[in-house]
């Protein structure tokens, strides 16, 4: 067998200022052909999962582009019609192929349209026709559509959040389309979109309703006639149409089955939708509970401000409240600003300067703060993945610094990253267990790596686009009514 490979992922906050530009894959992700390969092969990514599979199984790869950014505002035209046309012409000249294999993220919103990903599949549809099978992964967050449903033969999502489990998708997706390929089975699809736009924040899946709704997922997949089950918690800071929860379950050629169980689910999404809705306390509550803990290290979790779903990594009010309060042993990861990060590198370490930091994206996520500090590591902001998300993949911050201001550490970071790994701690010289407090700007990834480490965990309420107070965004688009916007 032979199965084309390829990623486009992105993860859309419509309400974000900054555009998905080329800039923006290339400061995250930007690989062509056999480099795909080698960059993810072992690593613990959907990709990896399906590179090793593959090669487990011997079936050849046809490689053509892996594109990512950090979650931001639209992808831009031209990006997306660029990465379209690079898929469309590898498909063409790749030769002979038995199936497709696809990591899309299901949550892209490119510029001029809703479905991003439901594009690039009739895109590809329109090159390999109707009867090529194409397994598609999709991320925990996926806003399923009907065009996604449609075009690809089949859809498997993460089923854990903090995602821990994306080689094993691309792995089950690699099997999946290989039993299509040899006629082992054939899919039946179900499909369900209650009206729910479940909050972030309350959507891990470790305990509550997501962990509901799986424990009954893995009951039902125990039944052999049952090829997968998908819930996807949705992302509902993209205003489209389709935000929200989805169901999807595949059956060996049993329809009505399919509907039965995706029936079941729905139902049961519905009954424990309010159990969906999280509460944190407000900046000064929170800031004085961490201070106030006997016990290393406290995490306040940015949760508001997490460049995860599409806010702006600068946010500044717990920061804020941390100098005023005098903190010390104090580490915030990470604050993106290039700006400061840059004069940091100018000034060299050891040395003092003052300057403004975050608050320079938009007014959504706290004002510049002036600070006074001593440069205290500098570097090139490469380190390497050790925990259980993208375990083994190189991340790259850019231009790297951390400055020291009255006993708080600010990790200052060139490239929009997700503080889900300690190792984004530790490759400056800090080691966050010894530290008395840790400012994570994360929703959920963060607890994958740092539960274990951590002795209390205190979410905040601080501004930001990645806020689980659906209250404070203006949406236009979702459909309505919906839960929690809309009293149902």
């Amino acid at each position: 067998m032979r199965f084309f490979i390829a990623m486009v992922s992105h993860e859309t906050n419509t309400f974000s200022t900054i555009a998905t530009d080329h800039r923006q894959f290339e400061a995250r992700e930007l690989r062509y052909g056999g480099e795909l390969l080698e960059a993810y092969r072992a690593t613990g990514t959907c990709l990896g999962g399906m590179i090793d599979e593959a090669t487990a199984r011997g079936i050849a790869l046809a490689p053509s582009l892996a594109a990512a950014a950090s979650p931001a505002g639209r992808v831009t035209k031209a990006f997306h019609e660029e990465a379209k046309a690079r898929l469309v012409a590898d498909l063409k000249s790749a030769g002979p192929l038995d199936g497709v294999l696809l990591d899309l993220h299901g949550a892209m919103v490119p510029e001029g349209l809703d479905d991003g990903e439901g594009d690039l599949l009739r895109a590809v549809r329109g090159v390999v026709g109707d009867r090529m099978p194409i397994a598609v992964t999709l991320d925990f967050h996926a806003n399923l559509s009907d065009d996604m449903v449609r075009l690809a033969t089949l859809l498997h999502g993460y089923k854990t959040y903090p995602h821990v489990d994306m080689a094993e998708r691309g792995r089950e997706a690699t099997v999946r389309l290989a039993d299509v390929v040899a006629g082992r089975i054939r899919p039946t699809v179900a499909f369900r979109r209650p009206a729910m736009l479940p909050p972030i924040a309350g959507q891990l899946t470790t305990r509550g309703p997501m962990r509901r709704l799986y424990d009954m997922a893995d009951t039902m997949e125990r039944d052999p006639r049952v090829v997968t089950v998908s819930v996807f918690a949705g992302f509902p800071l993209a205003d489209i149409r389709d935000a929200g929860l989805s169901i999807y379950v595949v059956t060996d050629g049993d329809p009505d089955l399919a509907e039965r169980l995706a029936d079941d689910l729905e139902r049961t999404a519905w009954e424990h939708r309010r159990e969906f809705l999280h509460q944190a306390p407000p900046v000064a509550d929170a800031v004085a509970r961490a201070l106030a803990v006997d016990g290393r290290p406290v995490i306040l979790a940015d949760i508001a401000d997490n460049t995860g779903g599409g806010a702006a990594g600068d946010g500044t009010e717990i920061l804020r409240e941390l100098l005023r309060l005098r903190a010390r042993e104090t580490t915030v990861a990470c604050l993106w600003d290039p700006t400061a990060a840059q004069a940091c590198a100018r000034a060299g370490v050891g040395a003092t300067l003052t300057l403004d930091v975050g608050g320079k994206v938009d007014d959504r996520h706290g004002a510049p703060v002036r600070v006074t500090g001593r440069v205290r590591t500098l570097s090139d902001g490469r380190f390497v993945h050790k925990g259980p998300m993208m375990r083994g993949l190189e991340g790259r911050l850019g231009a790297t610094a951390v400055l020291e201001v009255d006993g708080v550490k600010i990790i200052l970071i060139s490239h929009r990253w997700q503080t889900l790994d300690p190792e984004m701690i530790r490759f400056v010289g800090i080691e966050p267990e010894r530290e008395r407090i840790l400012v994570i700007k994360s929703s959920v990834h963060y607890r994958a790596a740092f539960e274990p480490i951590v002795h209390t965990i205190i979410e905040v309420d601080a501004p930001g686009l990645s806020s689980s107070n659906l209250a404070r965004f203006t949406f236009v688009n979702v459909r309505r009514p919906i839960f929690p916007l809309d009293d149902l």
